[in-house]
């Protein structure tokens, strides 16, 4: 791709000012703000939709490329306490449990410039093996090795001991659990015969320096945790980093009293299980000293930290709505899309729309769906791809949902990074149409196309302001695919819904996941999967807890908190070859359920779709008392009859018999739910990712529309019950 680019920030009010970084291989682009509408190229749907919003931005701006600083790590300033002299000698030791060595070489404890091959590094070799290097920035390199490869997934304690009165180094690699026939474990001296030249040089654990300079590029990512490394000089502790002091922010704590602290680079995982781990506590929380280690690898990404190439300052009369920075040059075409809510402590509509920035950002630059090779769909999703897709595996840009390379996955995502698959004309390879945020742009363009003023809102909002955000509205919808929530989101929805609040719920497989958010690093949010539920991994022995809150991972319902209790309907089965429509169930012919379908009589609900054809389908939701459906919600309609390509919520299978498929399995279906709430008010609930993808349909009169129209005008209006 030759533009890509991203914001500051997705969340902006008027009065505020984005700022956008570009990477350009061309020599110039333009670029203007607009509004998007419609985001499905479809010749099928009502096509593309933008306006133009004249603005101080436009025009034409030079190009230059900008790369990616991947890789996490953890730097320490210089400090003369690690230099390598005469005086004595110098101990440097870490426990640690490599997951790609031989893969090439890595670094451990170093102070260690690559462009001049100067300093010293305590490093696994292009085998895989422990090695000590020293350069003295002239083209004189010592090396060492144990010339034995360390074995993958293991815990070892490795320690480089340098005499400078013999010139030489010694080296001990041992395992902590030894097994028979174990041939890893080593120890050698070895001469190392060339001075190192480390002066001004960061200690660097986890890689070592590319360069020079204030933000020295890093380069020599390791693989892996490391433990309680460990500097002495003779005999004396110089530095004993405490990784399990600080744990869910980029402190670490040098807890030697000589205050050689230092900042963790790129978001390695922390609360994670150290060398000593014995499973008796598997919180942190509780047992800090078996989680002295940080997870360390070469393709975390926090912050792409590119230089800013212009900036939006937002007009205070821009309404509220989904913008882009659109771009364009040759024929490269890239948008950088934002979401302007309305001040703070006010509304310019009754509606809301509630995007979903934090499932946005766990899918965000997602490859693995159309990477695996068995994904249930009736085509090749490599045959689908776009530019886009080839552009993010090239850059190693990862999602929630992709694995390291060392085939773990991945816990964070952040927001300030190119992503791509956050783009109005986006389509998933897996499903052959748009997903998440174009997706979403169904319901903005259906409340246009009908006359409905309506804010926009996004989860970063409703996380920092809670419950304030939303009082002041008559009704709020979701997105479409509505699936991680922060424990204060969830708060300020049933303190909405307590006070009266009215809740459009138009997503499947909602109110899902956890996810953590540190104050200090709002662009980020963390997932551990736990045990359970539909996902691509599972959260290792003893790290199912969030580190950014200390908070259990997994899913909401095994906390207690089933999507059930709050909007009548969970997860129930998910598939991917196609979508069907709902049918009228009798709890739709309950008076009270009487203005939902007020127009519609008994034909299919939604029998097209953007979206695979159907407005149920792709995740499913489906009412269960047990998990918390109130006793007095209506379900008014259900889709149910899928292939077998649909199955039930793996959560919901206690053994794997081959009649979980949608043919067989009752529970594989989709329920619409309605009930009311405290001081009037209420939830509709659709069940399904597809729904909106239908409002479209025959010009926006059709019952998905109709439904979704009669409900949203009752849930606005000032008397209730309608």
């Amino acid at each position: 791709m030759k533009l890509v680019g991203y914001g500051n920030r997705w969340s902006v009010a008027p009065g505020e000012t984005i700022r956008f970084m570009v990477s350009a291989e061309v020599p110039s682009y333009e670029a203007v703000i607009v509004r998007l509408i419609h985001g499905d190229t479809n010749p099928a749907g009502p096509g593309f939709k933008e306006e133009r919003v004249p603005g101080a931005i436009e025009g034409s701006y030079l190009g230059r490329t900008q790369t990616y600083p991947s890789g996490s790590c953890v730097l320490v300033p210089s400090s003369p306490d690690f230099d390598l002299d005469a005086t004595a000698p110098m101990t440097l030791r870490a426990w640690i449990w490599p997951t790609t060595p031989g893969d090439r070489a890595q670094g451990l404890l170093t102070r260690w410039d690559e462009s001049r091959w100067a300093g010293y590094a305590v490093a696994l070799d292009e085998t895989g093996a422990l090695a000590f290097w020293t350069g003295d920035g002239q083209g004189g390199i010592g090396r060492a090795t144990t010339g034995v490869p360390l074995r993958a997934f293991a815990w070892y304690l490795v320690e480089a001991i340098y005499d400078p009165a013999a010139g030489s180094v010694s080296l001990s690699q041992q395992p902590v659990v030894a097994w028979p026939r174990d041939e890893t474990a080593a120890r050698t001296t070895a001469e190392t015969g060339v001075r190192a030249d480390s002066a001004g040089l960061p200690l660097v654990m986890a890689a070592w320096c590319g360069g020079d300079g204030e933000r020295p590029p890093m380069a020599g990512h390791f693989n892996g945790k490391i433990d309680g490394p460990t500097v002495e000089r003779g005999g004396a502790t110089v530095a004993v980093w405490d990784f399990a002091a600080d744990i869910g922010s980029a402190r670490v704590t040098d807890a030697s009293g000589r205050h050689h602290h230092g900042v963790a680079v790129n978001m390695p995982m922390r609360a994670v299980t150290g060398h000593n781990f014995s499973g008796r506590e598997v919180c942190f929380r509780l047992a800090p000293d078996e989680y002295g280690a940080i997870f360390f690898h070469d393709d975390d990404l926090e912050d792409a930290g590119w230089e800013v190439d212009f900036a939006f300052p937002v007009p205070a009369d821009l309404p509220s709505g989904v913008y882009a920075a659109r771009l364009r040059a040759e024929d490269a075409e890239e948008y950088i899309p934002f979401f302007v809510r309305p001040p703070k402590g006010t509304t310019t509509a009754p509606v809301a729309v509630l995007l979903p920035t934090s499932t946005y950002l766990a899918y965000a630059n997602e490859h693995i769906t159309w990477r695996n090779p068995d994904s249930p769909v009736p085509h090749d999703p490599l045959d689908f791809l776009e530019p886009a897709d080839h552009y993010v595996v090239a850059h190693r840009l990862m999602s929630a949902y992709d694995h390291h390379a060392d085939g773990t996955g991945v816990a964070f995502s952040s927001r300030l990074r190119p992503v791509l698959n956050l783009r109005p004309k986006y389509r998933t390879a897996l499903l052959r149409a748009p997903q998440h945020f174009a997706a979403d742009l169904y319901l903005t363009d259906w409340l246009e196309a009908t006359g409905h003023r309506y804010d926009v809102l996004t989860d970063d909002d409703l996380h920092a302001e809670g419950v304030d955000l939303l009082r002041s509205y008559k009704v709020v919808l979701t997105g479409n695919h509505h699936e991680y929530w922060s424990g204060a989101m969830l708060d300020a929805v049933e303190a909405y819904l307590a006070g009266g609040g009215r809740w459009m719920s138009l997503t499947g497989n909602g109110y899902y996941w956890p996810i953590g958010i540190d104050p200090a690093r709002p662009h980020a949010i963390e997932i551990r999967r736990g045990r359970n539920g539909t996902g691509t991994w599972r959260s290792a022995t003893g790290e199912d807890y969030l580190e950014t809150t200390g908070e259990p991972g997994g899913l909401w319902r095994d906390r207690g908190r089933a999507p059930q209790k709050l909007v009548g309907v969970g997860m129930a089965a998910s598939g991917f070859d196609a979508g069907l429509p709902f049918q009228r169930t009798p709890g739709s012919f309950d008076p009270r359920a009487a203005f939902i379908f007020a127009g519609v009589g008994d034909e299919p609900i939604g029998a097209n779709g953007l979206m695979m054809g159907g407005a149920g389908g792709l995740e499913v939701d489906r009412a269960d008392a047990a998990l918390g459906t109130p006793p007095h919600a209506l379900v008014v309609a259900t889709v149910a009859g899928f292939s077998d390509s649909y199955t039930r919520a793996v959560e919901e299978v206690t053994q794997a018999d081959g009649t979980q498929g949608g043919t067989m399995d009752p529970d594989v279906r989709g329920d619409m739910v309605f009930f009311e709430t405290p001081h009037g008010g209420a939830v509709f609930a659709a069940g399904s990712i597809t729904w909106t993808s239908s409002l479209s349909a025959n010009g926006y009169d059709n019952p998905v529309s109709t439904i979704t129209g009669n409900v949203l005008r009752a849930f606005a209006a000032a008397e209730w019950p309608p």
